[in-house]
C-alpha cells in the first residue's frame, strides 16, 4: 500500500470530502483546504507527498498552488483537476511540474491510479538518483574467484543465507571484498528487484551521516536549500549496506537501532514520521565485540546487526587463489588499457604469491593494474613489479623482509619510503594507507607534512 501526506484543494465541498474518505482508507493523512491561499498557508506548514488541487478556484487558482508546492518540496506528486479542460492549461500545468492532469468528471478509480502512478514515478526518480554513476558492477555469487578451502566455506554461507531477512556482519579486513559480498547476498535474494543501496559510514561527519542515512527537509539546517530523501527512504523494501559500520558515532547508532526496532523514523527537521522495511546488511574491519566491551559500540545494536556473522578471509590465508585472481585482473586490465598483455611470467607470479598482500583483494588488483600499464611485451615479468621490490616477500607465515643495501640506509629515509609505497597501493588514499600501516589518520598527516609527501588528487578534493 503507498500512503503518505496528501492535501486536496477544490472549492466543492462534496469533491473533497469524497476523495478525502477514498485517502484516508488508503492510509493516507489527508488535509483539506477550500480556496488556494488557504492551501499555500498549508504547504508552508506541512510536507506534502501528494497534492490535488482543481485549476479554476477564486483568487489564488490552482497554477500558483503548483507552483507553491514544488518550491517548497520538489519531489511533491501534484494531480491537477478541472472542469474546464484545455491543451493550453494542461501545458502549463506540466510546464511548472505537474504530475498529471485529470478532466472532471472523473471516476476515482482513475484519480486512484493517478496518485498511485505519480509516487511510483517519484520513487523511481529517487533509486535513479542514488543509482546514477554506478556503472558495470555484477553482483553474483558466479562471478566470485576461488578455489581455498576457506573461500568456498565462505560461498557456501552466503548461499544459505542470502534468500533469508536476517541482518549479517561481514567481518574482514581492508580490501577483502566486503562490498561486492553484500551485493551479492542483495541480488540473491528475494529483494533483489528493490534498490540495493550503500552507506559509507566513515566517510562522513556526524551531521553529515545522519543526513545521509535519514534525509532532510528544507531548511533543517544551515546549507539545507531542498528536501533530500535519506538513504533508508531510498532502500525501502530493499537492502540498506552500512559499510565501516564501527567508525559510526554512539548518537547515530542509537537512531539507526530504532529504525531497525521500529521500522520507521523522521527525516531531519521534519515532522511526518516515515515507515520503512529494509534489511540491513553491515560490513567493518573492526572488532566490534571489544568495541563493545570499550563502550565504543552499543552492545544492542551489535546484537540486532549480528544475526548471521560471515567473516572474508584475508589474501593471506587462501594464497592459492592468487593465480586465478590475478589472471583475472591481467584479462580485464588488458582489454581496458588495449593492450596485448596475455600471460603472467612464472618468475612473477612466484613473486605475487609469495607477498604477504596487507591490502589484500584490492592491492592485487591494483598491483595489475599498474603492471600490465609498464609491461613492454606480452607477458608480464618480475621487473614488470618492480614497485613490489622495496619490500621483499618472505616465508609463508613471516612478515616482509626489508632489502636493506650494503651501503646501509639512514632509518628516516627508509621510513619515508615506506610511506610512499603504502600510499601508492592504496591510490594515494591516507586512511587506507594508514590502517595499512597500523597508525592513526593523525599519525598519517603528519607524516606527509614531515616528508612534504604531495600528489595531485589531494589537490582536486580540496
Amino acid at each position: 500500500m503507498i500512503s503518505g501526506r496528501m492535501l486536496i484543494v477544490d472549492d466543492n465541498a462534496s469533491l473533497r470530502e469524497s476523495l478525502t474518505a477514498v485517502f484516508l482508507a488508503e492510509g493516507f493523512l489527508v488535509d483539506q483546504a477550500e480556496d488556494g491561499g488557504l492551501a499555500i498557508e498549508k504547504l508552508e506548514e506541512h510536507n506534502y507527498d501528494v497534492v490535488i488541487t482543481d485549476i479554476k478556484m477564486p483568487k489564488i487558482g490552482g497554477i500558483d498552488v503548483l507552483k507553491a508546492a514544488k518550491k517548497l518540496n520538489p519531489s511533491s506528486v501534484v494531480v491537477m483537476m478541472t472542469g474546464y479542460g484545455t491543451v493550453e492549461s494542461a501545458v502549463e500545468a506540466m510546464k511548472h511540474g505537474a504530475s498529471d492532469y485529470l478532466q472532471k468528471p472523473f471516476s476515482i478509480e482513475e484519480m486512484q491510479l493517478r496518485v498511485v502512478n505519480g509516487l511510483k514515478i517519484r520513487h523511481y526518480e529517487h533509486e535513479l538518483t542514488y543509482l546514477r554513476g554506478e556503472r558495470n558492477i555484477i553482483y553474483h555469487f558466479d562471478n566470485f574467484i576461488g578455489e581455498s578451502p576457506s573461500i568456498k566455506k565462505v560461498f557456501a554461507m552466503l548461499k544459505k543465507v542470502s534468500r533469508s531477512n536476517a541482518s549479517i556482519l561481514i567481518t574482514g579486513e581492508t580490501g577483502t571484498g566486503k562490498e561486492l559480498v553484500a551485493g551479492a547476498i542483495h541480488y540473491s535474494s528475494q529483494r533483489s528487484s528493490n534498490s540495493f543501496v550503500k552507506v559509507n559510514c566513515a566517510a562522513l561527519h556526524d551531521n553529515l551521516l545522519e543526513s545521509e542515512l535519514f534525509g532532510h527537509e528544507k531548511g533543517a539546517y544551515t546549507g539545507a536549500v531542498k528536501q533530500r530523501i535519506g538513504r533508508f527512504e531510498q532502500a525501502h523494501r530493499g537492502t540498506l549496506f552500512l559499510d565501516e559500520i564501527g567508525d559510526m558515532s554512539l548518537n547515530t547508532q542509537a537512531k539507526v537501532l530504532r529504525v531497525i526496532q521500529e521500522k520507521e523514523f523522521e527525516r531531519l527537521g521534519g515532522g511526518r514520521t516515515i515507515k520503512v522495511d529494509v534489511r540491513i546488511l553491515s560490513a567493518t574491519n573492526k572488532d566490534l565485540a571489544q568495541a563493545v566491551q570499550d563502550k565504543a559500540f552499543r552492545e544492542d545494536l551489535y546484537f540486532r546487526l549480528n544475526v548471521i556473522t560471515i567473516k572474508i578471509p584475508a589474501l593471506r590465508e587462501r594464497k592459492e587463489d592468487i593465480p586465478l585472481l590475478a589472471n583475472y585482473f591481467l584479462k580485464k586490465f588488458a582489454g581496458d588499457l588495449k593492450k596485448n598483455v596475455r600471460h603472467i611470467s612464472p618468475g612473477a607470479l612466484s613473486l605475487l604469491k609469495r607477498y604477504q598482500w596487507p591490502g589484500n583483494v584490492r592491492e592485487l588488483e591494483n598491483c595489475l593494474e599498474r603492471a600490465v600499464l609498464m609491461c613492454e611485451g606480452s607477458e608480464i615479468k618480475r621487473e614488470d613489479l618492480f614497485f613490489m621490490e622495496d619490500v621483499e616477500p618472505a616465508a609463508d607465515g613471516e612478515g616482509p623482509a626489508l632489502k636493506i643495501p650494503p651501503s646501509g640506509i639512514k632509518l628516516k629515509d627508509m621510513e619515508k619510503s615506506l610511506v610512499v609505497e603504502t600510499l601508492k597501493m592504496c591510490n594515494w588514499v591516507q586512511k587506507d594507507a594508514a590502517e595499512m600501516l597500523g597508525i592513526s589518520k593523525r599519525v598519517m598527516n603528519y607524516k606527509v607534512k614531515q616528508y612534504n609527501l604531495s600528489n595531485p588528487r589531494w589537490i582536486k578534493n580540496k
